[in-house]
């Protein structure tokens, strides 16, 4: 019994909803301050430095005397306005009020979310469990030289067979003027895209390194590609991509622990829906 007992203590979820409660408790108790009569607003001495905190947020100072009285009856009037709309019901069948409550119950299950500590084990399992998401692709660095939008093939083949004999040799011999660079560093797939054209890793990805191949064909013409280096595609270790993974980690957590708190409210309430229909087999 003594060991269930710790592994509850330890256990994330639990960690959550107590939280979560504790969250929930203050905001409908008002923090313990006992309900004003409707026709009073107070104004705390802890909401007049929140009004000037944010004020010092933005502008990065202190209210004057004047600018501080100027929020504290922007807070009076805004909440003149707010009681007086609850009064007429004005909440009510409105879309953007029920929206908005909603995420605020949702805000504060994320924030639950947030202050999970999860082990070492955690992330190195999530990150596991999310191998496609991490997985660093393969790199190209290369050199490439323009033959133009319509060498002949004797001039494909000429070119080619030059370089090839000496890798070294002159490439402006056969290259044409353009903007493209002549070399490229060690790159991903989508960096070399865009420099030379859609499809253009695709087709230098298993040419050998350090001798020139080709022709490969882009919108800007026909090349002649020798890759300089090459790395493979790997999975990264946790170490090298740390804060990363906490922070999706906590995005993953912080869903689950929102359908699970839906959930638990859920279960408090009997659903009927009516005006649907049923389908065929399914009794009344």
């Amino acid at each position: 019994m003594k060991m269930i007992l710790i592994r509850l203590l330890r256990e994330p979820l639990l960690h959550f909803f107590a939280v979560g409660g504790l969250i929930f408790f203050l905001y409908a108790n008002g923090g313990g301050s006992g309900e004003l009569p409707p026709d009073v607003i107070s104004i705390s001495s802890a909401q007049i430095d929140q009004l000037a905190a944010q004020f010092n947020t933005i502008w990065r100072r202190s209210p004057t005397t004047d600018e501080l009285n100027h929020l504290i009856d922007g807070y009076v009037r805004e909440e003149v306005y707010y009681r007086e709309a609850l009064a007429l019901g004005l909440d009510q069948n409105d879309a953007v009020v029920r929206q908005r409550m909603r995420q605020k119950i949702e805000f504060l299950t994320d924030i639950s979310a947030q202050m999970l500590d999860p082990t070492t084990d955690e992330l190195k399992t999530f990150l596991s469990a999310n191998e496609k998401k991490y997985m660093q692709g393969s790199r190209r660095a290369l050199e490439q030289v323009l033959l133009g939008q319509t060498p002949t093939q004797d001039e494909i083949s000429l070119a080619l067979q030059d370089l090839k004999a000496d890798p070294a040799n002159n490439t402006s011999v056969y290259s044409k003027r353009s903007f493209l660079p002549a070399e490229l560093g060690l790159s991903h797939p989508e960096a070399i895209d865009s420099v030379y054209g859609n499809g253009f890793f695709d087709q230098i990805e298993t040419f050998p390194t350090g001798e020139w191949s080709g022709p490969v064909v882009s919108a800007h013409g026909v090349h002649l590609v020798r890759v300089l280096d090459n790395e493979a595609a790997r999975f990264p270790v946790l170490a090298e991509m740390r804060t990363t993974v906490l922070r999706d980690w906590q995005v993953d957590k912080a869903k689950e622990l929102r359908e699970l708190d839906y959930l638990a409210r859920k279960e408090r309430f009997t659903i009927e829906i009516f005006g649907r229909e049923r389908p065929t087999g399914e009794t009344p």
